[in-house]
């Protein structure tokens, strides 16, 4: 099916050009290991998609972000089977979050679907095969998350795991006298947001 896509292919490079009489050796690469070995699952490509599956394996990845998201249950949560009861407190990304996490660990399948997470964020068939820069997406997310978590043991988890200080530093070239402002990082993107 896939031929020699992993042969590399020099037949279209002079011999000379890799020294006097020197045969150049290929070498094969073997493609991946299959699932039941490396115990992986990967994300289904829904369109234009991979800079949010990019960003969802490495939320996966990172243990702290994802046993936090873990530990808050359903008393705090909620149930997706109760999303369409108007009375009913459910917070969906987190959810949908859990749910796919839980997929990549536990299933038994090659790849999982996004569709459910993307379906929570309001998106259409149209996102879903837009391109999107994966900062601007982190940081919406993010914030849905926060949102979302609000009154929950979780209401500081992005605060807790993702903060930092943005430092401007400015150096007069005639008097060289500095000046320094410190900045969070959340207070500096609500500001970009706001321009």
């Amino acid at each position: 099916m896939f031929g020699d896509l992993f042969e590399e292919d020099y037949s279209s490079v002079p011999s000379n050009q890799y020294g006097k009489g020197r045969k150049l050796k290929t070498k094969t690469v073997e493609p991946p290991a299959p699932r039941e070995f490396t115990n992986l699952s990967g994300i289904r490509n829904q369109g234009g998609t991979c800079y949010l599956n990019s960003l969802l394996q490495t939320l996966h990845f990172t243990p702290e972000f994802r046993e936090a998201l873990f530990s808050l249950g359903p008393e705090e949560l909620g149930s997706l089977e109760e999303k369409d009861n108007p009375d009913a407190k459910v917070r969906i990304i987190p959810l949908q979050l859990q749910r796919l996490f839980a997929q990549l660990l536990l299933l038994d399948q090659e790849a999982a679907s996004t569709s459910d997470l993307t379906d929570s964020f309001g998106w259409t068939s149209n996102e879903e095969m837009r391109q999107h820069d994966v900062q601007e997406l982190n940081r919406i997310l993010f914030s849905a998350l926060e949102t979302s978590l609000v009154g929950t043991s979780g209401h500081d988890l992005i605060n807790r795991l993702y903060h930092g200080t943005i430092v401007n530093h400015i150096v007069c070239k005639e008097c060289k006298n500095v000046s320094e402002k410190q900045v969070n990082i959340q207070e500096y993107f609500i500001n970009k947001l706001h321009c």
